[in-house]
């Protein structure tokens, strides 16, 4: 059998073992959906009554996984992030949000 390094975030079904017989999912996204999801509830009160739908369906859909105890849907939630990017200030706290859920979710 051999021994493989990972350098790096790892993300999705990893086929190991012998054969590969054993099916493991490795989820590594730098932190945890709990505190991914505390960045989001603070992004939608940080916007307010303005905040975008898309805020919210972030942070319901990262209430989801963690409730679930699942990995979240990354590529929908970096969608919602890049709309609610488009309509923040520059330096302002809600960009560093999202920058900081972007960065939770490895990227």
């Amino acid at each position: 059998m051999s021994t493989f390094n990972f350098h790096g975030p790892v993300s999705g079904e990893i086929q190991a073992g012998d054969h590969n017989t054993q099916h493991n999912t490795v989820y590594n996204s730098g932190i945890s959906t709990a505190e991914a999801l505390r960045l989001a509830t603070d992004l939608v009160r940080e916007l307010g009554p303005a905040a975008p739908p898309e805020a919210e369906a972030v942070r319901a859909e990262l209430a989801r996984a963690a409730e679930r105890h699942e990995p979240p849907d990354h590529g929908r939630i970096r969608e919602w992030l890049n709309t609610v990017s488009l309509g923040v200030g520059t330096g302002s706290s809600a960009l560093v949000l999202t920058e900081g859920i972007m960065r939770a979710l490895g990227g």
